[in-house]
């Protein structure tokens, strides 16, 4: 028997499976735990280079079309903007490095962007699960480095294990690890919330031991951020974080207060004096700085803040695309807010952009401890991002004369004064259009059409019935956007329940009842919650229809969401009459099915609020 080399050597495409579903994963969870089991930062270096760098350029080699979706995403086109100008400004850097190993290092980034994109593509629980498993093992990891602070020679501060060793940058892993957690508890529906405070605590524990308060105060400023993102169960948060400042001020004055500012404020003005000295373009990238400080008695190098860094090196022009990346990171998160995983990346960013407010300077340097603050957390939400991208369905752009021809031999179903609003095809799909009523609008950054085929796409995994999205519509003469969708098969419960008689009306309210309280469980706020809105599908399950003005909460909706959900829900009388009059009983029955018996009865109280109020 004879065999070919090329019988010998891997396909292009197990090689590719190879990478993205093994070599990078192992490589990914050492790059977030390594610091914790190697001995120095060298070997960790090492590592990041045989177990991810190296694998995602063959990949990128194997698969040429990675390049074209990983160069679509615009943080990465920010940054490679940003990398652009960094090299222009070695032609005028006082750096005495070897400028071919200052230039290597935007490399070696974009290797993070590019592997931990690959692993998204293929797979995004895998990468998000990687993650998870490197924060089990941090907070074990925290653990040990607790009892070793704890019971061997006395020390002010905790510095950690492994290749650790400085309390400050320990304290931008353990707390990146710690904001992990805490943003798991608050976006992740499928975590037992006990489980994620467990995890906590050993990593809150090690924040507070290294005696470092800028992740104290990172993570005070990301829970403000996932107040706007997750509601109002990040007000906890925003509790806890003050609850630990005041324990952390009782029970280690000494380390928290007795520094004051530590001359923050003396050492970022003399550093904005001297990034005046080149304002637009910087000393260039690697250029070193001293900071006298004159009650110090001698000499700093670091400035102590990542902007101020950048803005030093790279001049105004720098900071403006580092701005930029931070800019568009954020912008997505917004446009797809209701996304579990951007939720938690976000966090994660927020938080290594407020740590680099108080520390850091190497903004751009070897894998270490500073990737914590700013490049794994970019390389995360940059590879949710195009992970989300590719999932999404078409996009068509018509001119109005294009569209006008499809309206044509449309049917319309429903229209206003500005125009067609929701349309038949030919086909059986719909389309519905949207209009940007105002001139400032979320619209801007989270168009409804994205929100209709979002929201359509996470009731489905939930397991609730709903539109299936064909593509999207943009007519930019007429600054129109929408969807086009499959419709689903059914009656509403309005035009359903006119026709029937009042013992079968009785048994479809009860089950709406029950549908009712699942929705409120799974943490469905849906605005437009009214009876044409729900579809009584053939085979006898409840749907929902025009799914734009919805919100799902990771969490079971509060008392005053529901109360207000139901105020929506009887704007229409002939409505009100069914669910709060003359079968009231029955929809508190189903209600009470999912919700329980004390939820049923507030229900049922408030409905004869309602009704007794608009009689």
């Amino acid at each position: 028997m004879t065999f070919t080399v090329t019988r010998l050597l891997p396909s292009a495409h197990s090689l590719d499976e190879f990478i993205a579903r093994r070599w990078l994963i192992v490589g990914y969870v050492a790059l977030l735990t390594g610091l914790f089991w190697l001995d120095d930062t060298s070997s960790y270096t090492k590592l990041y280079y045989g177990l991810m760098a190296a694998p995602a350029l063959i990949a990128l080699i194997v698969r040429p079309r990675y390049w074209l979706i990983v160069l679509r995403e615009p943080v990465i086109l920010a940054f490679l903007a940003l990398a652009a100008w960094l090299l222009l400004s070695l032609l005028w850097t006082s750096s005495e490095d070897d400028p071919s190993g200052l230039a290597k290092r935007p490399i070696y980034v974009f290797m993070m962007f590019a592997a931990c994109a690959i692993i998204a593509l293929k797979n995004q629980d895998h990468l998000l699960k990687a993650l998870r498993f490197a924060a089990m093992l941090a907070s074990l990891a925290a653990l040990v480095g607790l009892a070793m602070f704890l019971s061997g020679p006395e020390q002010d501060r905790m510095i950690g294990t492994g290749a650790l060793s400085n309390p400050l940058l320990s304290s931008h892993v353990f707390g990146f690890f710690c904001t992990y957690w805490v943003a798991v508890w608050l976006t992740d529906r499928d975590c037992p919330s006990w489980l994620s405070i467990i995890f906590t605590i050993p990593l809150l524990a090690a924040v507070l031991a290294t005696g470092s308060r800028t992740p104290l105060m990172a993570m005070a400023l990301t829970s403000f951020w996932m107040v706007a993102l997750a509601g109002r169960r990040a007000l906890y948060l925003v509790a806890a974080v003050i609850i630990t400042v005041i324990a952390g001020i009782v029970l280690m004055p000494e380390i928290l207060l007795q520094r004051g500012l530590s001359f923050r404020p003396e050492l970022w003005s003399d550093a904005i004096r001297q990034a005046s000295d080149h304002f637009w373009i910087g000393h260039g990238y690697g250029a070193e700085f001293g900071f006298d400080i004159a009650e110090l008695g001698f000499t700093l190098t670091d400035p102590h803040n990542v902007q101020l860094a950048v803005l030093l090196e790279l001049g105004i022009v720098g900071l403006a695309l580092w701005l930029l990346m931070y800019l568009l990171a954020f912008f997505r998160c917004l446009s797809q807010q209701h996304h579990a995983s951007l939720q938690l990346a976000s966090a994660l960013v927020v938080y290594g952009l407020a740590a680099g407010l108080t520390e850091g300077s190497n903004f751009l340097s070897r894998p270490n401890e500073n990737w914590f603050l700013i490049w794994i957390p970019l390389s995360l939400i940059t590879a949710i991002s195009i992970s989300l991208r590719q999932e999404a369905p078409r996009s068509r752009t018509l001119s109005r004369s294009q569209l006008n021809e499809l309206l044509q031999t449309a049917r319309i179903i429903e229209e206003d004064g500005h125009g067609v609003k929701v349309a038949e095809l030919t086909d059986g799909n719909y389309l519905k259009l949207f209009r940007r009523k105002r001139m400032v609008s979320s619209a801007l950054w989270s168009p409804p059409s994205r929100r209709f085929a979002d929201n359509a796409k996470q009731l489905q995994s939930l397991g609730v019935a709903a539109p299936l999205i064909d593509c999207f519509v943009r007519v930019p003469a007429a600054k129109l956007d929408g969807i086009i969708y499959r419709p689903l098969p059914g009656d509403t419960l309005r035009n359903r329940w006119r026709s029937l008689g009042d013992e079968e009306r009785e048994e479809d309210i009860r089950q709406f009842g029950t549908f009712l309280g699942q929705l409120h469980q799974l943490g469905v706020y849906f605005r437009s919650l009214h009876l044409g809105n729900v579809l009584m599908q053939p085979n006898g399950r409840l749907a929902l229809i025009d799914v734009a003005d919805m919100t799902i909460a990771q969490h079971a909706l509060s008392p005053w969401k529901r109360r207000r959900n139901l105020t929506h829900m009887l704007r229409y009388s002939e409505d009100s009459h069914w669910l709060t009059v003359q079968h009231i009983s029955a929809l508190a029955s189903g209600y009470a099915d999912q919700c329980g018996q004390p939820a049923a009865r507030k229900l049922e109280q408030r409905l004869r609020t309602i009704s007794h109020s608009a009689s």
